[in-house]
């Protein structure tokens, strides 16, 4: 495969393909590879948000070796990472107003850039044949990220008003099978 010549070898569902270097395969991968690299960062830095955000990392990156390989084991466990995520997210969830998000901390803008690559790598895959089931699970990453953000320090515009909000401590009530482990 001619690499130096725009094309290169990429594993594609148990495949070894020569494809373009602009490809839809190379753009997923290359979003994939980005999200990945926000998310870790994001776990490093927002300390509350530390477990989501590394169930989130282990998401992705099951889901890349889901689209390399098409072994179902590893779409399964991003299936089951994501719930595990899901349920860590909802101790730290704030009752603030919907509206259009507007980040005031670090931890905030790289949970919002994570969500934006993750949305990224979803708008890719819509355009291949295979894989498009893991579609689903990309949008419920964003959806997930999205949410994590609201657990920072952030501004909402809504229709009428810009409100200023602040993230709640932790909820003491929440049960704590909640927190189990990856």
């Amino acid at each position: 495969c001619p690499g130096d010549l725009g094309d290169t070898e990429v594993l594609w569902f148990g495949r070894q393909l020569c494809v373009s270097k602009a490809s839809n395969i190379i753009k997923i991968f290359g979003a994939l590879e980005t999200a990945l690299s926000y998310v870790n960062t994001a776990a490093i830095v927002c300390k509350r948000q530390k477990k989501c955000l590394t169930r989130a990392y282990w998401v992705l990156f099951n889901l890349g070796f889901y689209l390399s390989t098409g072994q179902d084991s590893y779409y399964n466990t991003s299936l089951h990472l994501l719930r595990k995520a899901l349920k860590c997210l909802y101790p730290l969830l704030a009752d603030t107003p919907l509206g259009w998000v507007i980040c005031l901390d670090r931890c905030c803008a790289l949970i919002n850039t994570a969500r934006v690559w993750v949305r990224w790598a979803e708008r890719r895959l819509v355009a291949v044949e295979e894989g498009r089931e893991a579609i689903l699970l990309l949008n419920h990453l964003g959806n997930l990220l999205f949410e994590l953000m609201r657990t920072n320090k952030h501004g909402v515009k809504t229709r009428d008003k810009y409100i200023v909000t602040s993230p709640r401590p932790l909820n003491p009530s929440i049960p704590s099978w909640w927190d189990e482990k990856i």
